[in-house]
């Protein structure tokens, strides 16, 4: 496919679109001009078009939160781990480098690596994004961002078995010349800066520039969890024909910086008398002392690593980003006498070049390069007045060459592969109006999906001799040394006499060299050249019933799949794809001349050979360890969700939301090999027969908090030709697990995160001038969990801590 690229120029950052967020007051942005002096009294429409077609979200049968930019700007969202902030039911979490990981109601998956595809679709202007490390640098001069919950096995691109994040940029506006800015400076030496300007092409055409800027210090004491992000985007608009508009757009980003930082927060050891793991937490550290603070080193320096029969050497890495992406997409309407062609194609690349040291390893490298094409043709009409009907085709098409080192101090494994996705569907979707005010829904897809693996992990593991008791102790043995390649790491050992051999010394008769306790790297390439299809129907049914026009019912049941995968492992190479049932019933309403309205949804969901990734042993001899991901079985969720949005007067407004969430692993059985050491750190009984037989079922699934909600309330004063609006907020969510192994050192703590503003402006939101903090409590909640089977030592990832800071903005029409 020809690639069309755009050349184009960027600004210092983005314009605050107009509109509300849908569960939540927001600060006034200075695109909102106001047709009087008076505050506009009930809430308003916020036009959605999460079912491909554009209709008013109160209208439309879904499950959806809805976040509008001037929303997004009070919370900071400016990466897409931050959408947590101001979603309850979504938790999203940076993963290290640039990698970000989502969960919808219990939902999702923790992969970093390209061999598995993410559970939540990830769709940039209507473009599915396949890799995880490339959702950054799209969260400027925005319409608004969708968040649909639960399956969307119809009507979007793939695997969105826990449902689908929309980022919706501004569009140009033919006729319009305009100009906005917003700036801000904070805590933490935060700059940031977003700007777009639009501007008319004769009479049918526009064009829009937009662009960002983000940069703030490190959020831990060494220098770790800071950001330095720059982005623009280009776009052109041309209405050929009244009834024929086209639309081409380009978009680059570019992610530097030291990146996402972890701190120490315990260390675990078996205790073989009492068959258990035991946890001792280490109060000296917190979310603010980073792992390569020197008091952090020091304390590395005194684990033992039986292994390698010795104490451990400083880390001494540091986490490092160097990633860019940039894309081109167009999308041409075409409307005619029987309905509406729209047809979107789009091509985007990406190249990773990063360390992470999340885990405490001596370095996660990432060198990786991906393109990926789509082309996405929809067909939208109706049948007389009875009924609308959608009809579709999508391909993708994605390329990935990676390169890879995993440095844990005593295994490295150099990884080298290549893998790819080619996948084709139809689909469509048909309401019938039964009666003016019930449609009946259906919806199918029909996905042929083909992945294909081949690379080489060539593995090497350090020992002191026998690592089975008594212990050998070599002190002198160095911990495997930070290198880009297993060429250098080998002559690293042979140099100081240490071999290297596939075959384990311990294991080789005396007459060949072995010994059980002279030290040795043992090399264990696992290779994997390998292909899945998979094949599957999709569908949803549902029936609304608009019983007045303020008030809908609605009922659904929907089938999705999320492709299966593959794992550098012994034993462990591949598996299958999950699979989902889920029932949803829901009620959207306004009340009192649309000055209150509540919307609530009741899901229960199925799952089947759920897909869940954790550290642990393959079934080598010896074995490694290694991240995989495996089918544990069935798991069932259900819940209910609440929104609530209030005008309580002209100047008055409360808004919120409540999710409770049962989710729990029905059946959740797996196996390690028994010549690990120690039975797997998994707080769940196990069995042994020729391996351990560890059965998790009926663990509560991971990042699913039971009680989530949000609260807040906003107040504008009139001051006389200007106005000046408070907004407080709070945000609470549960305990919930934070890795696998559900250990109760793993729980994320509930707690309150509270954020508040105080913004100045003219009646016409002509310009703005904004007070923020955010964070108040300066909780810093656990937002994903890392073990490090090497050290014993658990590490942490955590929210952001309190920032406060001003915001400037200005629209110029």
């Amino acid at each position: 496919m020809n690639h069309i690229i755009l050349a184009s120029v960027s600004v210092l950052a983005i314009t605050a679109s107009s509109g509300q967020a849908q569960t939540a007051p927001t600060t006034p942005a200075p695109q909102q001009v106001a047709a009087s002096d008076e505050v506009p009294t009930g809430l308003q429409d916020i036009i959605i078009t999460a079912q491909r077609t554009t209709e008013s979200a109160q209208k439309a049968p879904v499950a959806i939160a809805v976040i509008k930019p001037e929303e997004l700007i009070r919370q900071n969202v400016t990466r897409a781990e931050d959408l947590s902030r101001v979603v309850p039911a979504l938790i999203a979490t940076a993963s290290g480098g640039p990698n970000t990981t989502f969960f919808l109601r219990g939902v999702g998956n923790t992969t970093a690596n390209a061999y598995s595809d993410p559970a939540i679709s990830f769709n940039y202007d209507g473009v599915y994004i396949g890799r995880p490390n490339s959702t950054q640098g799209f969260f400027y001069d925005l319409q608004r961002v969708e968040v649909l919950k639960g399956p969307q096995g119809t009507l979007y691109g793939r695997n969105a078995t826990g449902g689908a994040i929309n980022v919706l940029p501004n569009h140009p506006v033919i006729g319009e010349s305009s100009a906005a800015f917003e700036a801000s400076y904070g805590n933490y030496s935060a700059v940031q800066g977003r700007g777009a300007i639009n501007l008319p092409i004769g009479d049918t055409g526009a064009f829009r520039l937009s662009g960002t800027y983000n940069k703030h210090d490190g959020y831990l004491s060494d220098g770790t969890g800071d950001q330095n992000e720059y982005g623009f985007r280009a776009q052109a608009l041309a209405e050929l024909t009244p009834n024929l508009t086209t639309r081409i757009g380009a978009d680059y980003s570019h992610q530097g910086g030291v990146g996402t930082g972890s701190y120490v927060y315990g260390t675990y050891a078996y205790n073989f008398p009492t068959k258990a793991f035991v946890f001792t937490p280490t109060p000296q550290f917190g979310p603010t002392v980073g792992v390569h603070d020197p008091r952090t080193e020091a304390f590395v320096q005194t684990r033992f690593i039986s292994q390698a029969g010795r104490l451990s050497e400083p880390v001494n890495s540091y986490p490092r980003q160097d990633n860019t992406a940039w894309g081109v997409t167009n999308e041409t309407n075409w409307k005619t006498d029987l309905g509406t062609l729209t047809v979107q194609t789009g091509y985007r690349e990406s190249a990773i070049n990063s360390n992470s040291t999340t885990s405490n390893f001596r370095a996660f490298l990432i060198n990786e390069h991906s393109r990926q094409t789509t082309v996405e043709a929809r067909f939208a009409g109706k049948i007389g007045t009875a009924v609308d009907y959608l009809v579709g085709a999508f391909l993708f098409d994605e390329n990935i060459k990676d390169k890879s080192v995993i440095n844990q101090l005593t295994l490295t494994p150099f990884q080298n592969y290549i893998t790819g996705t080619n996948s084709k569907a139809a689909f469509g979707r048909l309401a019938f109006h039964a009666t003016d005010t019930v449609t009946l829904t259906a919806a199918g897809r029909y996905t042929d999906d083909r992945k294909r693996f081949n690379g080489i992990s060539d593995t090497y593991v350090v020992f002191c001799g026998n690592p089975a008791p008594p212990q050998d102790f070599c002190p002198n043995l160095p911990l495997t040394p930070l290198v880009s390649n297993a060429s250098d790491l080998v002559a690293f050992y042979t140099a100081r006499g240490i071999p290297v051999t596939r075959v384990p010394l311990f294991a080789l008769p005396p007459a060949a060299g072995g010994s059980q306790t002279a030290p040795f790297v043992l090399n264990a390439p696992i290779s994997i050249n390998s292909a899945l299809e998979t094949k599957k129907f999709t569908y949803r049914l549902a029936a609304d019933w608009q019983v007045t026009p303020a008030n809908l019912l609605y009922a659904s049941y929907e089938t999705g799949f999320h492709a299966g995968g593959f794992s550098f492992g012994v034993g462990r190479e591949t598996y299958k794809p999950e699979t989902i049932q889920a029932w949803t019933i829901g009620s959207k309403n306004r009340f009192f001349d649309n000055r209150v309205q509540v919307n609530i949804e009741g899901f229960y969901w199925k799952y089947k050979d759920q897909q869940v990734s954790q550290f642990g042993t393959d079934f080598a001899s010896p074995p490694n360890s290694v991240f995989y991901t495996s089918n544990v079985g069935n798991s069932t969720i259900k819940g209910v969700d609440v929104d609530f949005d209030v005008q309580a007067t002209p100047t008055t407004r409360l808004g919120g939301s409540v999710q409770y969430l049962d989710a729990k692993y029905d059946y959740y059985p797996f196996t390690a090999s028994l010549a690990a050491p120690t039975p797997p750190n998994f707080a769940c009984p196990y069995t042994v027969t020729t391996q351990y037989n560890v059965d998790c079922s009926g663990k509560t699934a991971l990042f699913s908090p039971k009680w989530s909600f949000n609260v807040n309330v906003e107040q504008t004063v009139k001051l006389d030709g200007y106005k000046l609006v408070g907004q407080v907020g709070t945000r609470w969510r549960g305990d919930f697990f934070a890795t696998t192994s559900f250990q109760p050192w793993t729980i994320s703590k509930a707690a309150f995160q509270s954020d508040a503003s105080l913004t100045l402006s003219p009646d016409a939101d002509r310009w703005f001038l904004t007070a923020f903090i955010n964070n108040i409590e300066d909780k810093r909640r656990i937002t994903q969990s890392n073990v490090n089977a090497t050290l014993n030592v658990q590490s942490a990832v955590a929210s952001a801590p309190r920032t406060f800071g001003v915001r400037v903005g200005a629209r110029f029409q």
